[in-house]
């Protein structure tokens, strides 16, 4: 019998704390993400050492980045992913420093070339009292198509804060779990109808219409974003026929 590959979720977690309430969050959306047969691997970002971006624009020219730490390896790690579980506790309405520096470190490339068009995710975000559903939304439309979203919020004026695992609505757990079944079966049936989402409809209607035609329109900016564009079969063949003009122009 054939051997097939269980899908590898990778399970990448924003928070400072490896046994905080949103990586509790986290482990009851990847038990349904097991359950279904997936693979599970565990990135802390702040096991990595992810510096500043320094908006040099390089990883456009080139596709690398000048920086030397540890963000092109983690990167490839992402990559390497069929889908995502991210995690953060919500800090002054955005996640955390550590998650934040390493998607200002992906979002150029991102941006122009849809890094993670090919994966499925979810979003997770904790609190104590701040609204925690807007940002697990906008986690998992940066990290590929948005396959759901879940928060919890975890103080109380009677009681101030308190452990997730131990104090929590008796339904989360069991709609944590199914969020992550829900991930693992869009991930084995990427091309099934979906009804648009509207960050989508935005993101991709300003992608046409404004940044693959300045990447099409100044090719030296954009060397390494091109290619990629192509690849995908997303650059049309009237950017194709200027891109081969103006370097026979060039020549």
């Amino acid at each position: 019998m054939e051997h097939i590959k269980p899908l590898k979720i990778v399970a990448l977690n924003g928070s400072p704390h490896r046994r905080g309430n949103t990586v509790t969050l986290m482990n009851w959306v990847l038990e349904g993400c097991e359950e279904m047969g997936a693979s599970v691997e565990w990135l802390h970002v702040v096991d990595f050492d992810i510096r500043y971006c320094q908006g040099c624009f390089t990883c456009l020219r080139t596709g690398l980045c000048p920086i030397k730490d540890d963000f092109l390896a983690l990167r490839e790690k992402l990559l390497a992913a069929d889908g995502f579980v991210i995690g953060s506790p919500v800090y002054e309405g955005a996640p955390t420093a550590q998650l934040k520096t390493l998607m200002d470190r992906l979002a150029l490339v991102h941006l122009y070339t849809i890094l993670f068009e090919r994966q499925f995710s979810v979003g997770v975000a904790t609190s104590g009292i701040a609204p925690t559903k807007e940002l697990a939304r906008d986690l998992a439309f940066f990290f590929g198509r948005r396959s759901g979203y879940i928060g919890a919020t975890t103080a109380t004026i009677a009681h101030g804060y308190r452990p997730l695992a131990e104090f929590h609505n008796p339904h989360l757990p069991d709609r944590a779990r199914k969020i992550g079944r829900c991930l693992v079966a869009d991930i084995q049936v990427p091309d099934r109808f979906r009804l648009p989402q509207r960050e989508s409809i935005i993101f991709w209607t300003l992608w046409k219409c404004f940044v693959r035609p300045m990447a099409a329109n100044n090719p030296d900016q954009f060397s390494s974003v091109l290619p990629i564009i192509d690849q995908k079969g997303r650059l049309p063949e009237r950017y194709k026929a200027r891109l081969a003009l103006n370097a026979l122009h060039k020549n």
